[in-house]
């Protein structure tokens, strides 16, 4: 659920738990009293997002699901905030729901592991760096049951070596499957179709050649990232974000 604004400074970037860079993008952390109470933008995304809200009295968790059009967050600036950014389709068991009925929606999380909510928020704020945080966030989400490999793994691993989504038939002929087959599996881990899966991705990676590369034309950031041309970018970006590439770039 990566923002399209940007994040205030004191916010930590993190690298996953060396056991499970795998399964986690990244880990964000930004303590108290350094949030700012503001709407947040975000774009259509196939991740899936442990969201952990700690304040001087508790701390809440929540899983929010794929997002398939623009949405909002709300920070307060009371609280801090840590962040599990998960691959596509790689979610341990943390609430009884199913990849479809995490689209475009959120969940909340009681325990994370053998922890509370309230145990792992505690230890993560008395936690004295970064890499003390991402070694409690690794202990409670290893212990944890993960989805097996399976078809859509071999799927998601053929896009990132390749760089690119590649069509439902090609991908499913260099894979030995049926379309059909590559249909399922897409829906049963991530809740989306394969369509919707190469528009998001198509989508993130033209949203971080935007803030990546500020001068570069938006044609050529449209041919980089997989569209047609100018217009075939401009109209998704319409159609997903509500803006269009030149809006968002300001």
């Amino acid at each position: 659920m990566p923002a399209t604004t940007t994040p205030g400074a004191a916010v930590e970037w993190m690298a996953p738990p060396s056991a499970l860079s795998d399964r986690i993008d990244f880990l964000l952390w930004q303590p108290r009293g350094t949030a700012e109470a503001r709407e947040h933008a975000v774009a259509p995304d196939a991740n899936v997002d442990l969201l952990l809200e700690l304040s001087d009295s508790s701390c809440r968790a929540w899983l929010h699901g794929p997002v398939t059009r623009l949405t909002h967050f709300r920070t307060r600036a009371e609280c801090g905030y840590c962040v599990v950014h998960f691959h596509p389709g790689a979610v341990p068991a943390l609430v009884d729901a199913s990849a479809a009925e995490l689209v475009d929606a959120s969940v909340e999380v009681r325990r994370v592991g053998r922890l509370s909510v309230d145990e792992l928020g505690e230890r993560l704020s008395q936690a004295g760096s970064g890499a003390r945080r991402q070694e409690l966030l690794g202990e409670a989400l290893g212990s944890m049951r993960w989805p097996l490999l399976d078809t859509f793994d071999r799927a998601w691993r053929h896009m990132v070596a390749r760089g690119e989504m590649p069509t439902v038939a090609e991908l499913a002929g260099v894979l030995h499957l049926s379309p059909r087959t590559l249909e399922r599996a897409f829906q049963e881990r991530l809740g989306l179709s394969p369509r919707m899966f190469k528009r998001i991705f198509r989508l993130q990676r033209a949203l971080e050649a935007l803030r990546s590369e500020p001068v570069r034309s938006l044609a050529e950031v449209a041919l980089a990232s997989g569209y047609a041309d100018h217009a075939h970018l401009t109209r998704e970006f319409r159609s997903l974000v509500g803006q269009t590439p030149s809006q968002l770039r300001g």
